[in-house]
C-alpha cells in the first residue's frame, strides 16, 4: 500500500473534481442516436480543457480516453460507431491524471425506459457502493468492504463479478490492495489514514462469470445477462473517509 500525504490527497481531490465534472458533462450527452465514440471525444476535450490527462489513453495500449460499455458489456469497451439506443444501460468508466496522481470513477446510466428488474439492478449496484463507502474508516478491513458489496448485491439476486476488482490508486492507476466484489469480514488489509482506494461494485443479472470480447478489451457477461458498474475514489482520513470523485451532488442514473 502506498500511503498518501495530506498534500497529495488534496491534489487527488482536485483531480476527482475534474473527473466528476467530466462525468456530469458526459451524462448530458448520452441519449439515443449518439455514438459511443462521440461521447469519448467529448470527454477527451473536457479533460484536456481542465488541465488534466485521460488516465486510460495509451494505458497498456488502450486507444481511447474513456471506456463506455453497453448492456451485457460491463467494462473496458472501446468507444466506436456503436449507437446508444432507448433502453440501454450505459456504463462509463473514466480516469483522470492530474499533477501526477490518478483518480478513477464509473457510473451506470439508464437511457429511456427499461424493465423494472433492470432498473432495480442498477439501483442496487449503486446502493452497494453507497453502503461500502460508509464503512471506509481506519480500523476496518478490505474484507469488511468486500463483504458489504457482496451481501448487498446478492440480497437482490445479483451476482458479484469476482474476476475484476477495485484497487488502490495514486501515482499509479492500479496499486495495492485489490478489492473484490465479495469477501469475508475482518480479513485482509486494515484501512489506515492516507490510503486511497477505488471501490467498484460490478454485478450481473446472471452467473457473475465474464469473458473477454473479440477486441481484446471488452469484458462482458458470459451468459449475455445485463450488467452494472459503479466506482468512486475514496481517501481514508483520520476520522473516516472523503469521496474524491463525488463532489457535485447525488449520483444520477436516469437519462
Amino acid at each position: 500500500m502506498k500511503i498518501k500525504t495530506a498534500t497529495e490527497i488534496k491534489i487527488m481531490g482536485k483531480g476527482g473534481e475534474i473527473a466528476d465534472f467530466v462525468m456530469q458533462e458526459i451524462a448530458k450527452n448520452i441519449r439515443p442516436g449518439v455514438s459511443t465514440i462521440k461521447i469519448d471525444k467529448i470527454a477527451s476535450r473536457i479533460i484536456k480543457a481542465r488541465g488534466a490527462t485521460a488516465s486510460f489513453l495509451d494505458y497498456q495500449n488502450y486507444p481511447a480516453s474513456i471506456c463506455i460499455s453497453l448492456n451485457k458489456n460491463i467494462v473496458h469497451s472501446i468507444p466506436s460507431d456503436e449507437i446508444i439506443n432507448n433502453g440501454d444501460v450505459v456504463k462509463v468508466d473514466l480516469g483522470v491524471l492530474y499533477k501526477g496522481f490518478h483518480t478513477d470513477m464509473a457510473r451506470s446510466f439508464i437511457v429511456g425506459n427499461v424493465p423494472k428488474n433492470i432498473e432495480e439492478m442498477v439501483r442496487l449496484c449503486l446502493r452497494a457502493l453507497d453502503l461500502v463507502i460508509l464503512q471506509v474508516k481506519p480500523g476496518n478491513t478490505i474484507g469488511d468492504l468486500e463483504e458489504i458489496i457482496g451481501k448487498t448485491l446478492k440480497s437482490g439476486g445479483l451476482s458479484p463479478v469476482m474476476s475484476l476488482t477495485g484497487h488502490g490508486i495514486g501515482r499509479d492507476l492500479h496499486e495495492k490492495p485489490s478489492i473484490y466484489c465479495d469477501g469475508k469480514k475482518s480479513t485482509k488489509e486494515k484501512l489506515v489514514p492516507g490510503m486511497v482506494i477505488a471501490i467498484e461494485p460490478m454485478a450481473t443479472m446472471g452467473s457473475g462469470k465474464v469473458v473477454k470480447g473479440d477486441d481484446g478489451w471488452t469484458i462482458k457477461s458470459a451468459d449475455d445477462s445485463m450488467t452494472a458498474h459503479f466506482e468512486d475514489t475514496v481517501a481514508v482520513t483520520k476520522t473516516g473517509h472523503k469521496v474524491l470523485t463525488r463532489r457535485r451532488g447525488p449520483v444520477k442514473i436516469f437519462l
